[in-house]
């Protein structure tokens, strides 16, 4: 993992968290456990970020890890919550997405998700 792929991940990482974000501020039936998951999601995010971009070291590492569990909770709050829109859970999925392909593989994701069809 090098200090510049990590930074565009994280560039990506903000801006689909942004996505997320305001998709969440437009679906009025998403249910406040996901907002509140996702509102958690950008503070690990912003807690972790500087770790993160930071020189490869176990620091990077333990922050990517927990970056990636608070993405897993807010992909699993987005596909549990049934009343949330497609595009919501989708801009939620893309994020999580973002971070745990750079765990998995060290570098960025050059696409909007790892899987094919991400709700299926």
């Amino acid at each position: 993992m090098t200090t510049a792929v990590a930074k565009q991940v994280c560039l990506q990482l903000d801006g689909r968290l942004t996505a997320a974000e305001a998709a969440l501020a437009a679906d009025a039936e998403a249910s406040p456990v996901l907002v509140a998951v996702v509102a958690e999601f950008r503070r690990k995010f912003a807690k972790t970020r500087p770790a993160v971009e930071g020189d490869p070291a176990s620091a990077q590492r333990e922050a990517v890890f927990e970056l990636e569990q608070a993405a897993d909770s807010a992909k699993w709050a987005a596909l549990a919550d049934p009343d949330a829109s497609r595009q919501t859970k989708l801009a939620v999925i893309s994020a999580h997405d973002s971070i745990c392909w750079f765990k998995a593989t060290g570098g960025l994701l050059d696409r909007a998700y790892a899987e094919q069809d991400p709700l299926a």
